[in-house]
């Protein structure tokens, strides 16, 4: 037996129940904020509740800014409301930039009680918007890859997923209804897969990516995280502006579906197989176009080629971590760093290339379908000393297009299983509005204990 093995924690009995308000969507919230059954400080001191009774388990937040969220909420309860999403409650990820609370990046030994002076762009946008802001959420070791303190909410022996695991776990388990993420490989659909909440990684740059920790300028996006794809829809048309986000647009049963069996489909576990294919049969019934799709080659060489861009980033953007903090380095950041510095601008400049002319292919493959259906994830979320792969993710983080996950079903063990949409790069409204019709189809699991 491991170290890591017998110092791991118990697995969970079932997790308590949620009350009533913490559980509620954003949608649900605001129906009954307008029925007048609710007020945004009930909601928000319900969440900080939840977070009081269970993040000494899923350590989902870092930080806490209660105070000043339940005065952000008695503001919109008093009619200061901006915006139709004025104090909802909302939670931030560690490594985007907040001027009233401290942000270590994922890395509080070498950033400890870092400051900083200017909220990111997005947070700016976050409070023009008026959400109640609960706090900051848990980031894995060097936001990246590795495990970080946040564990899986449905069983603390299993891994969230990395980086935005604390995102993803606090609104699996009911202690926000919505929290902001990013994804520079497979960070925000990879533990919102593993954890069962809904992940929304953009086309690229859709949200600006100014005052966050930076990676990788042609991988780096913010998303959003959630329990239903209709608020992901409700966030996204407040912070674009774009109408076209529309949450009540009718839900269509004659969706067009590609369903798409990348070359590393027979690495997955049996039963993300048989949920891909059960979801493509129960769509079909329902009247989704659903059709076989066959991606080119060029496709398949992708998930490798992520990591030539990532790794040779990285290899640049922690070239003064690794100088000045060799000792706090995980050996693990150390071998990708060593792996990035393998690679030459002319292998960086091919695989962007290679990249541009997979867009062009896109389009012409999948132009007659709505989304492209495809695995998530392996299979569950496995033993947290391991973040789990993002081979289903990372190609579509490098090729832009967007992609969302839904948890549709649970494994043996009460775990959530996933699948993943993929959409077209700008088209982001219209992918939402068709992955809302296959949610509606489909059901979910996000409010499943």
């Amino acid at each position: 037996m491991s170290i890591m093995e017998k110092n791991a924690p118990a697995a969970n009995a079932k997790r308590p129940a949620p009350s009533k308000v913490a559980a509620y969507t954003v949608e649900e919230g605001l129906r009954a904020i307008d029925a007048g059954t609710l007020t945004f400080e009930a909601w928000t001191r319900a969440c900080l509740e939840r977070i009081e009774e269970r993040n000494d388990t899923v350590k989902a937040w870092v930080r806490l800014n209660g105070e000043r969220a339940i005065a952000q909420a008695q503001a919109a309860d008093r009619g200061t409301r901006p915006s139709v999403l004025t104090g909802v409650p909302i939670g931030i990820k560690d490594i985007v930039d907040t001027a009233d609370m401290v942000t270590e990046l994922g890395d509080p030994e070498m950033f400890p009680g870092r400051q900083p002076t200017h909220d990111a762009a997005v947070v700016s946008l976050i409070r023009e918007i008026g959400f109640s802001i609960l706090g900051k959420n848990t980031v894995s070791r060097h936001s990246i890859m590795l495990p970080g303190p946040c564990r899986n909410p449905h069983d603390s022996s299993r891994t969230p997923g990395a980086s935005s695991a604390g995102s993803a776990a606090s609104v699996a388990d009911f202690m926000t209804p919505v929290s902001i993420g990013t994804q520079t490989g497979g960070s925000i659909v990879r533990p919102s897969t593993f954890c069962g909440s809904v992940g929304y990684k953009p086309t690229i740059d859709t949200l600006p990516y100014a005052g966050l920790r930076r990676y990788s300028r042609p991988l780096d996006t913010i998303g959003v995280i959630s329990r239903a794809v209709g608020d992901t829809m409700m966030v996204m048309r407040e912070f674009t502006g774009d109408p076209r986000f529309d949450v009540k647009a009718p839900v269509r049963k004659d969706v067009r579906v590609g369903v798409w069996h990348p070359a590393a489909w027979g690495q997955a576990d049996k039963i993300v197989q048989d949920t891909v294919e059960d979801s493509a049969r129960r769509l079909a019934a329902a009247g989704a176009k659903v059709v076989p799709l066959k991606l080119p080659a060029s496709f398949d060489k992708m998930a490798e080629d992520h990591d030539v861009i990532m790794s040779f980033d990285l290899a640049r953007s922690f070239k003064d971590i690794r100088r000045d903090h060799l000792d706090k380095c995980d050996p693990a950041l150390i071998e990708y760093l060593d792996l990035g510095d393998t690679y030459t601008e002319a292998d960086y400049g091919r695989v962007l290339t290679a990249a541009d002319a997979c867009r062009r292919e896109f389009y012409e493959v999948a132009r007659d379908v709505d989304v492209i259906l495809s695995p998530a994830t392996l299979g569950e979320a496995p033993d947290y000393s391991d973040t789990g792969s993002n081979v289903y993710i990372r190609l579509w983080t490098l090729l832009h297009n967007p992609a969302i996950t839904l948890p549709v079903t649970r494994s043996e063990r009460g775990l959530p299983i996933g699948i993943q949409l993929i959409g077209f790069v700008n088209e982001d409204a219209a992918f939402l509005r068709a992955a809302r019709s296959v949610e509606a189809i489909l059901g979910t699991r996000a409010a499943d204990v």
